[in-house]
């Protein structure tokens, strides 16, 4: 008797399980991909390998050759127009560069007061605000720098200040200018002075800054010695 029970039960699950199997939804078919298109762009102003790391946010194949000026593109029929339509739209004619002057000023702050050379009118205010922050006591201009330069493009200035002998290297290559709604924005990228002094001592200034048109700003300070610092003031203009 349990084994007519036992084979009546297998009967049971085997017509369940094949109940379910025949009632489930089979899996649902992939779409076939969109066949692919190969096009070769030429570009005219846009540098080649610039565009390609641009278009690859679509997700497709892309090639640059930045000797031939071409984009080589592999996607389906209407990722490629859209494609085609950003390469338009980057393959411009950039924007004349324009010219931008720098003025440099580097100014000795000492811990004593001193006559020795006053500041110009011009630079008191940046004294002014330096005061509030260090306990220097008097400003001397140490010398200064004209230089015209574009962005993306390094300037360099070398000179001998006085009879001290004191030289110093300036370099600075301006990246960007931003229109902004207080004034446009220029962007300075490694910026640095390196100042040479007596007895085999230096002192420099390294740095990045953004600095807004036409403002005189202090973009750093190095310690020189004998209670004296260097403070370094740029001020940028743009030249239409």
């Amino acid at each position: 008797m349990k084994t007519v029970k036992r084979i009546l039960f297998g009967l049971a699950m085997a017509g369940a399980l094949a109940a379910q199997t025949a009632t489930s939804a089979p899996p649902p078919a992939q779409a076939p991909e969109a066949p692919r298109q190969q096009r070769v762009f030429m570009l005219k102003y846009a540098d080649a390998r610039h565009v390609a790391d641009i278009l690859r946010v679509f997700g497709y194949g892309i090639q640059a050759d930045r000797d031939m000026h071409v984009v080589a593109v592999s996607a389906p029929a209407e990722a490629m127009s859209a494609i085609e339509d950003a390469i338009k739209r980057l393959d411009v004619a950039a924007a004349a560069p324009k010219d931008i002057d720098l003025v440099v000023y580097m100014i000795v702050a000492s811990d004593q007061l001193s006559t020795d050379g006053n500041l110009p009118s011009e630079l008191q205010p940046v004294a002014d605000e330096v005061k509030k922050i260090f306990s220097y006591k008097s400003f001397r201009l140490l010398d200064s720098i004209l230089l015209r330069t574009q962005p993306g493009n390094r300037a360099t200035a070398d000179g001998v200040i006085g009879e001290s002998k004191t030289t110093y290297r300036f370099e600075v290559q301006p990246s960007a200018v931003t229109e902004a709604p207080q004034g446009r924005l220029i962007r300075l990228d490694n910026l640095n002075l390196t100042l040479r002094l007596s007895g085999d001592r230096e002192a420099g200034i390294r740095t990045e800054i953004t600095v807004r048109e036409g403002q005189r700003a202090v973009v750093g300070k190095s310690n020189m010695g004998l209670g004296q610092s260097l403070i370094l003031v740029v001020t940028a203009k743009v030249t239409e």
